[in-house]
């Protein structure tokens, strides 16, 4: 009777084949209460169909509040209209694809509860279409990490590079709605939100798997460096520039360079040459002056397009 209110929000767009599971694995949860929000984005399958039918089975969920949109909206502003009408303490955004495991969201409230962080994160099993999966963090027999996991202060580590999966984060609901939520300007949120997030809050680490994330063709992150006409890739550039005004340290500032630099190869890879240009000039104002900028900027002024070996390197690279 004591546990504090989590909401879940689960977002759904064409994802008939897995939400039926993904909701599942919300009410399957070993935590109370909890409070269910489902959004479906104007799917174009049949996605309304598979939710209302598991509405039916679960008239007894509540509280549960349910959001069919005519027209798609973008998945930021989506989120923020179910996050700015829920009550839990503490959010969880759950994308129709995945699954939490039952003690998730158990384990993420007694951690944030005991350090008083402002998000929690914990290790997830990937899962490829074709049967291949592997954990974000590489684990021993024990299923614990073999490598320490950084927790804290993540600003400078999130800043440099992709340190925790978003998909098992469990965020305070009001620090993240002091932020404004999700920026709307944006494609996607996670890059954005963990760093603003870190900017002013700590986080905490979880050492077990409580998300499976299944890896689509379709998804957010098989798409993020999409060759040629990536949608994700202006939006990273505008959360580098964003980082850039609210570092606080020549420290701070080398990270984002780090960040860049890593964004500029995979820009280039995959021939978003245009994105790849303005990374390349964000990295020349931090400063950028060695043997690899002057390699990329050379690439970019020939366009030499090699995003079909590319995507056979990310290809194997998930299976390693």
């Amino acid at each position: 009777m004591d546990n504090p209110l989590v909401t879940v929000i689960c977002t759904c767009y064409n994802h008939a084949d897995y939400v039926f599971d993904s909701l599942n694995s919300v009410v399957n949860q070993c935590y109370s209460p909890l409070e269910l929000i489902i959004i479906d984005n104007a799917s174009s399958d049949n996605s309304r169909e598979v939710i209302q039918n598991w509405l039916w089975l679960h008239d007894y969920v509540k509280p549960l509040h349910v959001f069919f949109h005519e027209e798609p909206l973008g998945y930021c502003s989506s989120f923020n209209k179910a996050l700015f009408s829920s009550t839990g303490k503490y959010v969880v955004d759950l994308a129709a694809d995945d699954i939490l495991l039952q003690e998730h969201i158990t384990k993420a409230v007694h951690a944030l509860e005991k350090s008083h962080s402002g998000a929690y994160f914990c290790n997830a099993l990937l899962k490829g279409t074709n049967g291949d999966q592997k954990y974000f963090y590489k684990v021993g027999e024990d299923g614990k990490a073999l490598e320490a996991v950084p927790q804290g202060d993540m600003y400078e580590i999130l800043v440099r590079r992709y340190a925790l999966c978003s998909a098992t984060l469990v965020f305070r609901s009001m620090a993240l709605k002091k932020m404004g939520g999700y920026d709307e300007s944006l494609s996607y949120e996670d890059f954005d939100v963990m760093v603003r997030m870190a900017r002013s809050h700590r986080f905490v680490y979880g050492d077990w798997v409580g998300v499976e994330k299944r890896i689509l063709p379709q998804s957010y992150s098989s798409t993020q460096y999409q060759a040629r006409h990536s949608v994700m890739l202006p939006s990273t550039y505008m959360v580098c520039r964003k980082i850039q005004l609210i570092n606080r340290s020549a420290k701070e500032q080398k990270a984002l360079l780090e960040r860049v630099m890593h964004e500029s190869k995979h820009a280039l890879a995959s021939a978003n040459f245009e994105t790849a240009g303005k990374l390349l000039e964000l990295a020349r104002e931090l400063n950028a002056n060695n043997l690899r900028y002057w390699f990329y900027l050379f690439w970019q002024a020939s366009k030499v397009d090699l995003s079909f070996f590319y995507r056979k390197w990310n290809s194997l690279n998930f299976r390693r």
